[in-house]
C-alpha cells in the first residue's frame, strides 16, 4: 500500500466511524432498501458485509466517459468482468476515499483474478469533478483499468442512478450554498458478474473493517 493511501486511510478513518452511523440511516435508495428487507433472512447466515439481490436490481447499463481514456463507454465495454459501481465526488472527506482505498485493498487480495476486476467511481460532483481531476484522484489509489472513473453529462448521471435508485444531491451555481457541505449521495456499493447481472450490494467497503476476504472469494466464486 502507498504512503498516500496509507496517509488518507489515517486521516479519514476517525471521520468516518461517525459518518457511517449517518449513513447507516440514509436511504441507501428506496429501492436497495427494499430489497435489503426481502432478502435479509436469506442472508442471515450468508458473506458477511454482502447482501444477495441476485433477480431483484436490473443489469448494469449507462453511458458515460470514461475518464482515464475518454471514451464514451457503456456497460458492454466490461462484459466478461466482475464490476463494482459506486457514486461519489472526489471532495469528500470520509466515505468515498475510505470506499476506495477498500476498493484498492480488495485488488491486492484477488491476485490474477484483479485482471477481470473493475471499480468504477462515477462521480455526482459534475462541476467540480472534471474527468482530468476525477482521473487524478483515482489515480492515487490505483491503475486503470482495475480503478477507473465515470463522467456523463447530467441526463446520463440521472439516468444511471435512477436504474438503481441511487440518491444524490449536488447543488451547483453561484447562487447554491456551499457546494461540500450540501452534496449528498447515497452510500451503496454495487456487484455485478460478468454478464452484467447485478448480484449483490456490499455494505461495507466504506467501512473501516469491511470484509474483503469474503468479497474476494465470493468474486473468484463469480469468475
Amino acid at each position: 500500500m502507498s504512503e498516500i493511501h496509507n496517509a488518507m486511510c489515517r486521516r479519514h478513518l476517525g471521520a468516518f466511524v461517525g459518518a457511517s452511523v449517518m449513513l447507516a440511516a440514509l436511504p441507501v435508495s428506496a429501492r436497495a432498501e427494499n430489497v435489503g428487507l426481502h432478502v435479509q433472512a436469506a442472508n442471515a447466515a450468508s458473506i458477511p458485509g454482502i447482501i444477495n439481490v441476485h433477480g431483484h436490481l436490473p443489469h448494469l447499463a449507462f453511458k458515460m466517459k470514461r475518464v482515464s481514456d475518454n471514451k464514451v463507454v457503456s456497460a458492454s465495454a466490461y462484459r466478461g468482468d466482475v464490476v463494482i459501481v459506486y457514486f461519489g465526488f472526489t471532495r469528500c472527506p470520509d466515505t468515498c476515499p475510505l470506499t476506495t482505498l477498500n476498493a484498492a485493498r480488495l485488488f491486492g487480495l484477488l491476485g490474477a483474478d484483479k485482471s477481470r476486476t473493475r471499480f468504477l467511481f462515477v462521480t455526482v460532483d459534475l462541476e467540480y469533478d472534471t474527468p482530468k481531476r476525477l482521473k487524478d484522484y483515482l489515480a492515487k489509489f490505483g491503475p486503470p483499468p482495475y480503478i477507473d472513473g465515470l463522467y456523463g453529462t447530467p441526463a446520463e448521471l440521472n439516468a444511471f442512478a435512477k436504474r438503481y435508485g441511487v440518491y444524490f444531491k449536488a447543488p451547483t451555481g453561484a447562487g447554491s450554498p456551499d457546494p461540500l457541505s450540501a452534496i449528498q449521495h447515497s452510500g451503496a456499493v454495487y456487484l455485478f458478474g460478468p454478464h452484467g447481472e447485478a448480484l449483490a450490494i456490499i455494505n461495507d467497503l466504506g467501512g473501516a473493517h469491511p470484509h474483503l476476504h469474503a468479497l474476494a472469494n465470493k468474486i473468484r466464486e463469480i469468475l
